[in-house]
């Protein structure tokens, strides 16, 4: 056989065997956070701004990827399922916005905070999370010792510590997965409303 038709031959080959793996890849599903959708009450011109963080996540958490558990240690992180944004960026959001909306009279913004309110927050919500995913059967835990203090460092709600569950309905389904970590920052998010309304 020419050299030159063997090469060429080869060329076509290497050129369908690309094509074949460039197709063969799944494509990249993008999730996000979810929070209370129902309609948001006016807030009064003087009503009390709730600094919502920082809410630290652990480092296995700052990725974009979904990261569930396997067994035992094991950590799964999802290369083809990712958040939009940042999970830390979108817990914030989520937090606050049900939170606004829980509490009337109450607003609720995002560290880090915007310069047009900055010095209007009065009151900061902290959380360090140490634990935010789902399991193999689906269940969605969220460990966080989470306390509210003044601006000033005076403490309105101690600090504590708290687990939240929530159970996704297709363990497989990371549309699922983040539908019910979103439910369990919902439960975060009405603790803290139910025990920032008492404190005030």
């Amino acid at each position: 056989m020419n050299v030159i038709i063997r090469a060429s031959i080869v060329c076509a080959l290497g050129t369908l065997l690309l094509a074949g793996c460039a197709t063969s890849s799944p494509p990249v599903n993008y999730y996000t956070l979810s929070a209370d959708s129902s309609a948001a009450l006016e807030d009064p011109e003087n009503a009390v701004v709730l600094g919502i963080g920082p809410l630290n996540l652990p480092d296995y958490l700052d990725r974009s990827q979904i990261v569930t558990r396997g067994a035992g240690s094991e950590l799964i992180v999802d290369d083809f399922n990712r958040w939009a944004e940042p999970l830390g960026t979108a817990l914030h959001q989520a937090v606050a916005i049900n939170v606004d909306k829980l509490l009337d009279g109450v607003v609720a913004v995002t560290f880090p905070f915007d310069s047009i309110v900055q010095d209007r927050v009065g009151y900061r919500m902290l959380g360090d999370i140490s634990k935010f995913d789902a399991d193999a059967s689906g269940l969605v835990v969220l460990e966080i010792q989470w306390g509210i203090a003044r601006v000033e460092a005076e403490t309105v709600v101690k600090p504590r510590r708290a687990r939240y569950e929530a159970q996704a309905t297709d363990a497989g389904d990371p549309g699922a997965i983040a539908k019910a970590m979103s439910e369990a920052v919902l439960k975060l998010s009405r603790d803290i409303a139910d025990e920032f309304s008492a404190a005030l």
